[in-house]
């Protein structure tokens, strides 16, 4: 039995929790509250230490989920998360004002924490039915060759439906 982690990093509203719930086969330990901030206009909680789930694969192997908070005042939690990190999920939001500027500053944080460290990477565009006429191109300058990991790509996925979160887990 072998057992991998994937964390799900993204901003605020990406739907890295939603995901990690769609995905997980066990109940979710989450650490919501009270969104008290400027996040509060998009929704009325948020994570504020990380989500944790379990995806059983094939031969007894587990994959586990988890949720990085998406404000930049818990990215503390994003240096804990990452050392523990074999996988990881960027989720940006298409729909957001500049999603590529999202995505530019999970890449940039993510490259400076690993330094030259090896981290697969994925990019799940979420809520691309909000802007069906915004083209993914528009990401392709923040995946930045890494020379030590395999190409970074982006998908378009959506966190609550299962399919597309299990495409994005197995990349």
């Amino acid at each position: 039995m072998a057992e991998w982690s994937v964390l799900f990093m993204g901003p605020v509203g990406a739907g890295k929790t939603t995901a990690i719930h769609t995905l997980s086969d066990i109940e979710v330990v989450h650490t919501e509250a009270r969104a008290t901030d400027a996040t509060r206009h998009l929704k009325a909680t948020t994570t504020v230490s990380m989500d944790v789930g379990v995806l059983h694969l094939p031969g007894n192997d587990k994959l586990r989920l988890y949720g990085a908070p998406g404000q930049d005042r818990f990215d503390f939690m994003w240096d804990i998360l990452l050392e523990q990190a074999k996988a990881a999920i960027v989720l940006v939001n298409h729909a957001a004002p500049h999603p590529e500027r999202d995505l530019a500053l999970y890449m940039r944080n993510i490259a400076e924490r690993l330094g030259q460290r090896p981290l697969p990477l994925v990019v799940g565009v979420t809520h691309a039915d909000r802007q069906p006429d915004r083209p993914l191109s528009i990401y392709d300058d923040c995946l930045i060759p890494r020379p030590t990991c395999p190409p970074t790509a982006a998908y378009r996925c959506c966190s609550w439906m299962r399919a597309t979160g299990r495409r994005c887990a197995r990349c």
